[in-house]
């Protein structure tokens, strides 16, 4: 169901893995660094939040990619909503999460349905989690966080701060060429090959099996890089407000490589992250009331049928 379902957060997941990559790759004991670390942490405790993430993909200077999401969480009951649209060029497509009532509600915008998920995997998870406090274990946190130090190394001098206006201080980190770890290179660059490569055997699931989402619009924008792929740059901006919450985030990967012809390609992945409504978020929501629905039954074994 989470595979069926990925789309739904792209513009999240994406934000995040630019945070621990920013993170991993390149932020010891100076004052960006130790500042940007704080500020990581203490924005992962706000559960009451809008975040609107824009991801952009550009191939040789051709925008193959735009992804737009505002995500708004309440931190009360889990409730949420979200709003997703994805643009090729070709096709777009926009998705509406909600989270409401103990129920998770889908509706694309090419369909009047509003699909509602029920079943053991779904509801049970919510009321079990229900009210429930998920405070990361502290001793974990210091693991982690010595990990990282240790990764990092001399790269921190990477890491520059300025203060602006209001105490908000601005957070910059560039990487280019030698600079890149080959560890996170290599990672990097398989990551790529994998997410792209075809796989005859796991055919493009269709919209009826991912509750109307289209998956291969999608699939299809992104570049099929099979060879001679590294990254070349990697760049982090980001603004730190009083509160050490990050309020904006941006950041841009350059990235090469060649498909199976052997034409190059140099790709270039844009995020950009806003926070705002920090503690005085309400998600949208949507009155069922006189609405077609169709339930859907999720099963745990990864298998669904409609009512």
């Amino acid at each position: 169901m989470n595979k069926k379902l990925a789309m739904m957060g792209l513009g999240v997941a994406v934000g995040s893995m630019m945070l621990v990559t920013s993170v991993y790759a390149g932020v010891g004991d100076a004052p960006g660094y130790e500042t940007f670390k704080s500020a990581v942490k203490q924005t992962a405790t706000v559960h009451n939040v809008t975040r609107q993430v824009n991801v952009t993909l550009q191939d040789n200077g051709a925008p193959l990619l735009n992804v737009k999401s505002t995500i708004k969480s309440s931190g009360a009951n889990h409730a949420g909503s979200a709003e997703v649209t994805v643009n090729n060029g070709t096709n777009e497509q926009t998705i509406h999460f909600y989270n409401q009532d103990g129920k998770q509600i889908i509706k694309t915008n090419d369909s009047d349905v509003y699909k509602v998920l029920e079943g053991e995997g779904m509801g049970g998870k919510f009321k079990d989690h229900e009210g429930a406090e998920h405070t990361p274990d502290p001793q974990v946190v210091s693991e982690v966080e010595n990990v990282v130090d240790a990764l990092v190394g001399n790269l921190k001098n990477y890491v520059t701060m300025d203060e602006a206006a209001g105490n908000v201080k601005e957070i910059h980190f560039k990487l280019s060429g030698s600079q890149i770890s080959p560890v996170v290179n290599t990672i990097g660059s398989l990551a790529i090959k994998h997410a792209t490569m075809e796989n005859s055997q796991r055919p493009m699931p269709s919209k009826a099996d991912t509750l109307g989402v289209d998956v291969t619009t999608l699939k299809n924008s992104l570049p099929q890089l099979t060879s001679d792929i590294k990254m070349d740059e990697v760049e982090v901006n980001a603004s730190v407000d009083s509160d050490n919450h990050i309020t904006n985030q941006t950041a841009q990967i350059h990235i090469s490589g060649k498909d199976a012809q052997g034409a190059a390609h140099n790709v270039v992945l844009s995020v950009d992250m806003t926070l705002s409504s920090l503690n005085s978020t309400t998600p949208d929501t949507v009155d069922l009331t006189g609405k077609q629905l169709e339930t859907v039954k999720i099963d745990p074994e990864k298998s669904h049928h409609r009512n």
